[in-house]
């Protein structure tokens, strides 16, 4: 018989708290703190198996055959909230990537709102559970399609000049609503890094890009 190749899906998620926050918060970038955990456990129980987004690029690029339905939980733009979910996950054994902008570390806002609140840097670096994998969201919460070759590439390496002191670094990428062009692409291959799109594909084998998708 003929094994089925199953997708691998990656989730992507920005605010996931006890409370929706309209001063810090868009309702399309949150979720509730229960329903994330219902939605998770309910994938567990109809079978799937969340693993990393190294093992699962790894599985991408090797598995010729796969049965077993696996899933990634992954973070956007490294918001203070995520100190609300990562405990929880902590205690699942559930992996999940952060991929974050370093210039907001600080405490900065790419909205300009002084009531945004980001890990900082010191927060960041305490987070070092072999669960968690720390990739790039780009210096700033920027379009990759709409940025100069130059500036794009400075992004990157700005921010992997931060994050890739961190001891859960992983060369991964993820473009900021997915945007990216030629150029942007190039550049992360020049540098060895993965992309990680926001496009709801899915993964099957294969893959030059891993694509995401919304937990729903």
């Amino acid at each position: 018989m003929k094994l089925r190749l199953q997708p691998i899906r990656v989730f992507c998620l920005n605010h996931v708290t006890k409370e929706f926050d309209p001063a810090t918060m868009y309702e399309c970038d949150w979720m509730q703190i229960d329903e994330f955990k219902n939605k998770v456990m309910s994938l567990q129980q109809s079978g799937v198996e969340f693993i990393s987004l190294t093992e699962a690029h790894d599985k991408l690029q090797h598995d010729c055959f796969r049965r077993k339905k696996y899933a990634v939980i992954t973070f956007d733009d490294g918001y203070a909230s995520l100190k609300e979910i990562l405990p929880w996950l902590e205690e699942q054994h559930i992996p999940a990537a952060l991929f974050v902008n370093g210039k907001y570390l600080d405490g900065k806002s790419y909205r300009n709102n002084p009531q945004e609140k980001y890990l900082t840097k010191e927060e960041l670096f305490t987070l070092v559970s072999p669960l968690l994998e720390i990739g790039s969201h780009g210096w700033e919460h920027t379009d990759a399609s709409q940025m100069a070759q130059s500036d794009f590439d400075h992004s990157i390496n700005r921010n992997v000049d931060i994050l890739s002191t961190h001891p859960r670094y992983i060369p991964f990428h993820a473009y900021t609503w997915g945007n990216r062009n030629d150029s942007s692409n190039q550049i992360l291959r020049n540098h060895s890094i993965i992309p990680i799109l926001v496009d709801g594909e899915k993964n099957y084998i294969n893959q030059t890009h891993i694509h995401r998708e919304l937990l729903k």
